[in-house]
């Protein structure tokens, strides 16, 4: 079991309510869009100094699936001391995609690494190798977004012992 909750074993609102985790999705609204976009511009201006334009749109892409599928997909629990341990073995977007459905953050979560591909295939010329290496990124990116991986640890990568192992049973 994850917590406290209903029959499946999901957390109730008020115990995800109170995550740090999922706070900033349901009360960011545009500027948090906005913010996030600009951060994505100001690495992408960084990495043009050191990689020609034609690539620094790819580069611009696989950091930004680094980035976010370490916070994103990687790290589990909640840094708040008083929730104990109930969100141990829930990655970040499981906690966020169990509490706010299909709101306008998690679409841009969707749409914002396909933008940036579109933008380095369009800005490499089409190149195959440019493309064929983007597109694999954005597949990593989508796939590990969809509801049916919530929960997977592909060849326990990532997983949680004695948590994990707990599920993996049932």
């Amino acid at each position: 079991m994850f917590g406290q909750g209903g029959a499946n074993g999901d957390l109730m609102p008020f115990e995800l309510a109170r995550n740090r985790n999922t706070e900033w999705v349901k009360t960011g609204g545009p500027m948090l869009l906005i913010a996030y976009l600009s951060v994505i511009l100001v690495f992408h201006a960084a990495f043009m100094a050191f990689v020609p334009f034609h690539t620094s749109w790819t580069v611009t892409h696989a950091a930004h699936f680094v980035v976010t599928s370490l916070y994103l997909h990687w790290i589990k629990g909640s840094p708040d001391f008083y929730e104990q341990g109930e969100m141990n073995a829930l990655t970040t977007w499981e906690q966020i995609d169990s509490t706010t459905g299909l709101s306008m953050e998690r679409r841009a979560m969707f749409l914002v690494p396909t933008l940036i591909c579109y933008a380095a295939c369009h800005f490499a010329h089409y190149d195959v190798h440019f493309v064929a290496a983007n597109v694999l990124i954005l597949a990593f990116e989508i796939i590990a977004k969809l509801p049916a991986m919530n929960g997977v640890r592909i060849l326990g990568i990532n997983r949680t012992a004695g948590i994990d192992d707990e599920r993996k049973k049932k």
